[in-house]
Parts: C-alpha cells; sequence; structure tokens
C-alpha cells in the first residue's frame, strides 16, 4: 500500500506527518499542494488545510489523526509508548504542545514572518501565555531522554516541529529563547534532529524556505 501525502515541506504540520511516515517505513508519494478553500481541495481536507493523506480508502486530515491511523496501519515500530495510560499521557503531551505552545506562537507569525504589522494586544497577551504553555509541557513530559520517557515517538516529532517554529516566532518577536525555559529539552529536541528520517525532512524544508524566501525577495525587487 502507497500512501500520498498531500501538502509542502514549508509547513511544521505536513513535517511532522512526513517524519511519521518514515519513521514507520511506510510508503509514500509527496504530492505537492497549497491550503486551498476550492471545492475539490474541501473534498479531501475538509478545512482546507495541509497535510492530508490519500489511503486506499480514501482522504484522511488533522495531523494527529494521521499519526493514529499509521499506528493502527503499521504497529511496529511503534511511536505510541505501551499502556493506556502510557499512551494517554503522550497524546496529552501532543496536546498541550498543539494547543498551548504552538498555536500561541502562531498569533505572531504574520510579523514574524510575513511582513504584517505587530499588534500590541498579541505582544502583551503572548510572552505570558506562552509562559503558561511552556510550564504544563514541563509537567507534562519527562524529557529522558525523549519527551514521554525511554523511547522515541509520536509526542518527540510533535514537540520538535512546534519548538522549531514556536522558537524562532518567540525570538524574532521577543529575543527570547523558549526552548531554554525547560530543562532537558533542548537535549530531547536534539536527539530527534540527529536522526536519519528527521534530517531528511529537514533538507527538504530547508530548501523549500530557501525558495520561498527567493520569490519573496524577487517580489519585492
Amino acid at each position: 500500500m502507497t500512501i500520498k501525502l498531500h501538502g509542502l515541506p514549508l509547513s511544521n504540520y505536513y513535517n511532522m506527518a512526513k517524519l511519521s511516515l518514515l519513521e514507520k517505513g511506510i510508503d509514500f508519494e509527496e504530492v505537492g499542494v497549497r491550503p486551498s478553500q476550492e471545492a475539490d481541495y474541501l473534498a479531501r481536507s475538509p478545512m482546507g488545510k495541509i497535510p492530508c493523506i490519500e489511503t486506499p480508502e480514501g482522504f484522511l486530515s488533522e495531523t494527529r489523526v494521521i499519526m493514529d491511523y499509521l499506528e493502527e496501519i503499521r504497529p511496529a515500530p511503534a511511536l505510541y509508548p505501551g499502556g493506556v495510560w502510557a499512551r494517554a499521557r503522550a497524546r496529552q503531551a501532543i496536546a498541550v504542545c498543539e494547543h498551548y505552545v504552538e498555536l500561541v506562537a502562531r498569533r505572531h507569525v504574520g510579523f514574524a514572518f510575513f511582513g504584517a504589522p505587530r499588534s500590541q494586544e498579541a505582544f502583551e497577551q503572548v510572552r505570558p501565555a506562552m509562559e503558561r504553555g511552556l510550564a504544563a509541557f514541563a509537567r507534562t513530559t519527562t524529557l529522558a531522554p525523549y519527551v514521554c520517557g525511554a523511547t522515541f515517538g509520536f509526542a518527540d516529532i510533535f514537540a520538535y516541529y512546534t519548538f522549531g517554529l514556536a522558537g524562532m516566532v518567540m525570538k524574532a518577536v521577543y529575543d527570547w529563547d523558549i526552548v531554554a525555559e525547560v530543562p532537558g529539552l533542548a537535549e530531547c529536541l536534539e536527539r530527534t534532529r540527529e536522526r536519519a528520517a528527521t534530517q531528511q525532512c529537514d533538507a527538504a524544508q530547508q530548501a523549500a524556505r530557501a525558495a520561498f524566501q527567493a520569490q519573496q525577495q524577487a517580489k519585492a525587487g
């Protein structure tokens, strides 16, 4: 079975799905697609977001749903820990990453990356919200040696790309290293970065980012 992964490597969520496929050893093809509100794409991804995957049964969207699907169809290597409680804890860490770190930082993405004006309201609200999110992340993870304990898994993938984006945003806006705020997190993220599959994803993302920046400069010139 070959899965088709729709989206673009600029997206951190796309790279979460891609890294999950690579780590699972599942055959897949990449289909370059931008987010869209066109009817044909909404039939594949109901909110028009990326990524989505095309399976023999149809399309699935939402990164956490994709991760769970991949775990079901390819149980080994497992990317959730064993045991109901441990798996729930891993999902909790992922939810904290998404809702209280990634989505908080996204309020500044337009300003940090696309030249949008800075919102004073966001500037005043985001840092304290991020401080609470980082504290919650520290309380719900072990980071010894991986996010949720002894083995690498989906929580590591989610944290790696969440803090990759959020870290750049918060550094650009506040000159603040949020990774340094959580003891052991930098070392944990580095273990994920060193994996061969991660380096493959990162190389594609960096190439896509360079191409995007070149396009933006050409438009500005």
